[in-house]
């Protein structure tokens, strides 16, 4: 039996009987029990808080070395695109630090399976991926295209596949799509996209599948847009980040981490990349008033040639957005933007005469209502490539609507201007077009005006020209009406 004596606060507690002490041995047994297993409890939870913390930490990036505008090094050898800025940003909101690694494409795929870098920073989902990728967020959208030089562009789709060896960037998306859509294709495999586009222009390959905003860059800057067209779309599919397969946990953090990066910040990372924006650096303005209050020469030598070095970088870069954000995506010439801006340039420059010409499609509309959009789509690269076989380098080619297309040309004689809307005209009409249905008969109406004044705006210049194009539809299509404009309105 148990008594208890209370004296000023203090308990003197004895216990008489096996009974009482078995049970108070089994109590206490509980307790160091339930003790233990909070403890454990306890340290398993800091432990998983502590891996997410150190995952949070830091993150590294893998991806393509010369994928540019989404993500290439550049020319002081930093990682840049359009990607880049996005991961970045991604760092800022969450506070963890990014390391990118750029190298070919197929080893930064090779690097996240690995375990070398904690993830892609941009894949296509496709059905093999996924057996080793889980894939996030989607950042950015792109277009395969089937790109073959102009000199091909007389033959039909699957000729070109049947005969022509295909280049296509090792271990990517369109190797893996082409080889599933046409496995009997003979392909030549390339590191990156800049080795590809390179052995193109050197003709060592007349055919190639990449991303069109990805080749459109590179044939641009290499100002050889002409050199190679787009006759087949491909697919259209979502940039995503990637991780390892089943790697749930920072998978989950990296569609999170996205979702507070806010979408003003996408809008302006895609404005940097595929518009072109001005950016100069904030110090710039600052070092040019130092520049000149400085005193001392050898400061100002190496402060001008920093200066010169980031204005080359610059104007290197706004050239390259200018041309790619200028292009037409569906035939690769100057959309209305870069055109009318071009012409409206013009003006005030022109030495000599000035040629406008103003054209459209005949009959279009029966054309995509009975055959579908898609062939509507290859009648027009087919017409983009005629006109400009006959163009010269100093000419503006623009698709300015649907299917309808302006050409200037400053210098050329009246005869000359002339002859070049009737060559132009008749060159679409000569021969039917090769399409996937068949062959198609495809005339335009030409409207085309030339002046020799120095006051005649370009409004007044396309306002006529287009009036002509008008009467030539009037007049029973499939010719041209041609004028000279002697005076300005």
């Amino acid at each position: 039996m148990a008594s208890i004596s209370e004296d000023q606060h203090s308990f003197n507690v004895s216990f008489t009987g096996p009974n009482q002490c078995i049970r108070l041995m089994i109590n206490l047994s509980f307790l160091c029990s339930f003790i233990l297993i909070s403890i454990s409890t306890f340290a398993q939870a800091d432990e998983s808080n502590s891996n997410l913390s150190n995952t949070s930490l830091s993150l590294v990036v893998a991806n393509s070395k010369a994928w540019k505008p989404f993500s290439y090094i550049d020319d002081n050898g930093q990682p840049s695109g359009l990607l880049i800025d996005l991961w970045n940003e991604f760092g800022n909101a969450n506070h963890i630090q990014i390391t990118f690694l750029l190298t070919d494409w197929e080893e930064s795929i090779d690097l996240v399976r690995q375990g070398k870098a904690d993830v892609h920073a941009g894949l296509l989902w496709s059905s093999q991926r996924s057996a080793f990728f889980d894939f996030g967020n989607n950042l950015a959208k792109l277009d395969g295209q089937l790109f073959v030089n102009k000199s091909l562009l007389n033959l039909d789709v699957s000729t070109i596949i049947e005969t022509e060896t295909l280049g296509v960037i090792k271990g990517s998306y369109e190797d893996t799509f082409i080889q599933a859509a046409y496995p009997d294709a003979k392909l030549e495999r390339f590191d990156n996209n800049e080795q590809m586009v390179s052995a193109a222009l050197k003709n060592k390959i007349n055919v190639f599948i990449a991303d069109f905003q990805v080749a459109n860059f590179y044939l641009y800057t290499a100002k050889q847009q002409n050199a190679f067209s787009p006759i087949q779309h491909l697919y259209t599919a979502s940039v995503k980040p990637a991780v390892a397969k089943g790697n749930s946990h920072l998978l989950d953090f990296i569609k999170s981490g996205f979702n507070k990066v806010d979408s003003a910040t996408f809008d302006r990372v895609q404005r940097k990349w595929l518009h072109v924006e001005t950016v100069y650096p904030n110090y710039l303005l600052p070092l040019m008033v130092l520049t000149a209050l400085s005193m001392v020469s050898f400061y100002v030598f190496q402060l001008k040639r920093t200066v010169s070095h980031r204005t080359r970088e610059l104007n290197k870069a706004n050239e390259e957005l200018k041309l790619l954000a200028g292009s037409d995506p569906l035939t690769g010439i100057a959309n209305r933007r870069f055109y009318m801006n071009e012409l409206e340039q013009q003006m005030p420059s022109k030495k000599g005469s000035l040629t406008l010409l103003i054209f459209d499609v005949d009959k279009f509309k029966a054309v995509n209502d009975e055959y579908g959009h898609h062939i509507g789509d290859q009648v027009l690269q087919a017409v983009v490539y005629r006109v400009n076989s006959v163009l010269n380098s100093r000419a503006t080619f623009g698709r300015i609507g649907g299917e309808e297309f302006s050409i200037f040309d400053v210098g050329l004689s009246l005869s000359q201007a002339k002859c070049l809307a009737t060559q132009i005209q008749n060159h679409i009409s000569a021969t039917k077009f090769q399409t996937d249905i068949g062959e198609i008969a495809i005339s335009v109406s030409l409207g085309g005006v030339h002046s020799e004044a120095l006051c005649v705006g370009s409004s007044t210049l396309m306002q006529q020209a287009d009036l002509l194009m008008y009467k030539a539809k009037q007049q029973g299509r499939n010719r041209c009406e041609f004028e000279i404009v002697k005076t300005a309105q």
